[in-house]
This record gives structure tokens, sequence and C-alpha cells, in this order.
């Protein structure tokens, strides 16, 4: 799957060169121990995360290249563990479980990039309390008028999932990096909208969703969805999981 696609950026080539030096010129500069982000928020809230190592003076070599979302869904989480990208050094992943705020009782397991992962939590030591801003970049995704629609789907499909439920699929088995971030997410449609990425002018999907535990923001490219999901209706997706740390709380041991 295209993520970049998902939110309304390209990786054909001739695009690609233009949209990463408007994202180095006109992004915001994260330093980090291992180099530097250049952040670029365009609108509509996609993001373009230009990750560079820093070679001395003012040359700097391009590390990688990765989409984001920044919506208002939100999920408490306590944070077990960090693992870096063995192969990039400002990349990396979270293990968390979500936990709403007040809650010290884990709900589920997950994993999650992190596009700032060097500079938000290279000196973190876990685990930790915190609120994520989790985004689920879709691979595949499907809805259902109301919650009586998908209850008929439930008895025609018995081995399906509750409309508010979180499968982190990527746990399973030996995966690792982005592999493992990767979740089926149900949930009740709380924003539905089409929105344009305005570096681009490519549309994307936008549905922020009520699951077990939180919300998360489900983006995805216009030719995995069809029709206008319904506010107050049930939709799925199954996706790639990225996440920013917006509230960090005292350092908490799970219960």
């Amino acid at each position: 799957m295209d993520h970049f696609r998902t939110v309304g950026f390209t990786l054909e080539r001739d695009e690609l060169g233009s949209l990463l030096k408007r994202a180095v010129d006109r992004g915001t500069l994260i330093e980090a121990p291992h180099g530097d982000y250049h952040v670029w928020t365009p609108g509509a809230g996609a993001e373009l995360w230009v990750n560079m190592y820093r070679l001395g003076g003012r040359h700097k070599e391009l590390a990688g290249v990765n989409p984001h979302f920044t919506g208002d869904a939100r999920l408490g989480a306590i944070v077990e563990g960090i693992e870096p990208n063995a192969e990039f050094a400002l990349e990396g992943e979270i293990y968390a479980w979500a936990s709403p705020h007040g809650d010290e009782h884990e709900l589920y397991p997950f994993s999650a990039s992190v596009p700032d992962f060097d500079a938000s939590l290279a000196a973190r030591e876990t685990p930790f309390r915190t609120v994520l801003a989790l985004a689920g970049f879709a691979h595949e995704f499907a809805w259902w008028r109301d919650r009586r629609d998908y209850d008929e789907y439930l008895r025609a499909e018995p081995s399906a999932f509750a409309a508010t439920s979180f499968v982190p699929l990527g746990l399973f088995g030996n995966n690792t990096g982005r592999a493992r971030s990767q979740a089926l997410v149900t949930g009740i449609v709380r924003a539905s909208e089409t929105r344009i990425n305005p570096a681009t002018e490519r549309a994307f999907r936008y549905v922020r969703l009520e699951t077990y535990g939180g919300e998360i923001d489900i983006i995805a490219s216009p030719d995995i969805v069809a029709g206008e999901p319904a506010v107050g209706g049930v939709a799925r997706a199954r996706c790639w999981l990225t996440a920013r740390l917006v509230d960090e709380g005292a350092p908490s041991s799970p219960a």
C-alpha cells in the first residue's frame, strides 16, 4: 500500500523531488540526537516528514521520508517498549497498551510507528503513560450505515468483530518495524469528509472513529472507499498505525 497516496501525496518520480525540496525549504526543523526532521504541513492534516543525517557544517544526507497525519482523535496509552529501526536511526515504533486516562486497566496491546521517534523517545525510559494522536493509513476500508446494518452483517459473518474493536494484527507472528504496526480497527464514525491535500490537490478520505478505548483518525485513498461513510454508522479499516505523543503524564508502571 502506498501510504503517501493515502494522504494525498505521491511517490511519482517527476513530483517527489519537488515535494521533498518544498518540505526541506518550508518545513519546521526538529533536531534529534541522530539527525534532523524537516516537517512540512501543507494543510488538511497531511504531513511530510523528511529525515536527514547531519554530515558536518551545513551538509546533510537524506535518511528517509514518511507521510503522517494530524487530526483530533486521541487514545490514552501506557508505552511499555520502544523499538528503534536498526537501519534508519531516526525511525522506530512503540509497543503500548491502550489505557484510558485515570484507569490503570490495560485493554489491549498494539504497536505504532512514530514519525519523530528519535526526538521524542531517544531519552525516554519505559513504562510511561501518555496520550497518543493515533492515525491509521487504511489498506482496506468498509462501512455500514448504522448499528442495525452492522448487526445484520455480524449474523452473516459470526467470525467478525464487535462494532468497537481493535485487533493488533502486526503483533501476531514475528513481525518487526512497520509490519508490526498493523491493526484491524472497527468503530463508530464520528466525523467523515473528503479532504484535499493543498500540496498536490489530490483528494483523500478522512474518517474519525470511536473505537474500543479511544479514538483513531483513519485516512484512506478514495479508490478504496465506496460511497460516503455515514456519521453514526460503523466503519472498519485494516491499517498501518502512526502516532505522536501529545500529552505526557508522570511515569507510570502498569497495574
